[in-house]
């Protein structure tokens, strides 16, 4: 009688605890499933490197990564500079805390080696940080966005935040903080871009594509350089490979531990591994060191003015 009672109370307890996690998970994965925006074009996406005043240069800076038995995981900023001097952040990193806060999961539950910070993005800029005008996100979980506290903190500003409608106004659980991070910070001022020749005008020749699939606001960056196109994808796959093999993250992962659209992620990976095989078409994956370093971006350098 009393295994009994116990096994029925741990049934109950089971049972609230499915109807929470429910009660958790089933609004966001109802929201990222409504949204699957247009993607652009090849043809679309080619005709950005023709534009006359494009980017010359973009370079990453690596601001912390963990090892751990399948591959290194690294959280990246990438730059990108003008002929005039200005640049655009996308993605930000985290600062020291931070990183080895939030590598604490992956230790656990991956046996990853504790994470190793790097420095914040204003640690990297030096004094080239008075020429940042821009930054923005492929998306809005704190590992790509944290590192705006520590930029505002070393003396940023007068810096635009560029935004799809879908990262400006569609958030869950995971990116409502980060928004409202972004809304309290003193150094930015958040934009929506609402046409691409709006943007032409501060950043021109560069392109920023709603994508969804992995968060509401998750975003494409297509950065024209010279006779290359690179292609900022963030954490559709965390790795080029299961990018280019069309593997996903894995039910816990897309599940439980991030809200996404598995489906729609099929459709991006098979479109991004097609464009990663066109002429001058590089596809980029945020967390992957070994394949950004392989690809032939450089790593972002101080200019000689801020050594």
């Amino acid at each position: 009688m009393m295994v009994r009672k116990i096994l029925q109370g741990l049934g109950i307890l089971l049972a609230l605890g499915a109807v929470a996690l429910a009660f958790i998970l089933v609004p966001p994965h109802l929201q990222i499933r409504d949204i699957s925006p247009e993607l652009p074009t090849k043809s679309e996406l080619a005709n950005l490197k023709g534009h006359a005043d494009g980017p010359v240069k973009i370079g990453y800076m690596i601001t912390s990564t963990q090892k751990s038995d399948v591959g290194e995981i690294g959280h990246t900023t990438f730059a990108v500079e003008w002929e005039n001097g200005n640049m655009l952040l996308i993605d930000l990193g985290m600062d020291k805390q931070v990183a080895i806060e939030f590598g604490e999961l992956f230790e656990t539950v991956a046996g990853a080696e504790p994470a190793v910070s790097h420095g914040t993005v204003a640690e990297f800029l030096g004094d080239d940080l008075r020429r940042v005008k821009g930054v923005a996100f492929t998306h809005l979980h704190s590992d790509h966005v944290q590192g705006i506290e520590p930029l505002c903190a070393s003396g940023a500003k007068d810096i635009s935040a560029l935004h799809t409608n879908d990262q400006m106004t569609k958030h869950n659980l995971h990116t409502e903080d980060q928004i409202d991070m972004l809304k309290n910070s003193e150094c930015i001022d958040q934009k929506e871009i609402t046409d691409m020749g709006e943007l032409t005008k501060q950043f021109p020749g560069i392109g920023i594509y709603p994508l969804g699939g992995h968060t509401p606001g998750s975003t494409l960056f297509a950065i024209p350089v010279g006779d290359e196109l690179w292609l900022l994808s963030g954490d559709i796959s965390n790795a080029k490979n299961d990018l280019i093999e069309n593997q996903s993250k894995g039910l816990i992962y897309s599940y439980l531990l991030v809200p996404e659209d598995e489906a729609r992620l099929e459709e991006i990976r098979l479109w991004l591994s097609d464009l990663d095989q066109g002429k001058d078409f590089k596809v980029i994956v945020s967390h992957d060191v070994n394949a950004l370093i392989e690809s032939g971006m450089n790593e972002w350098q101080q200019s000689e003015q801020a050594e």
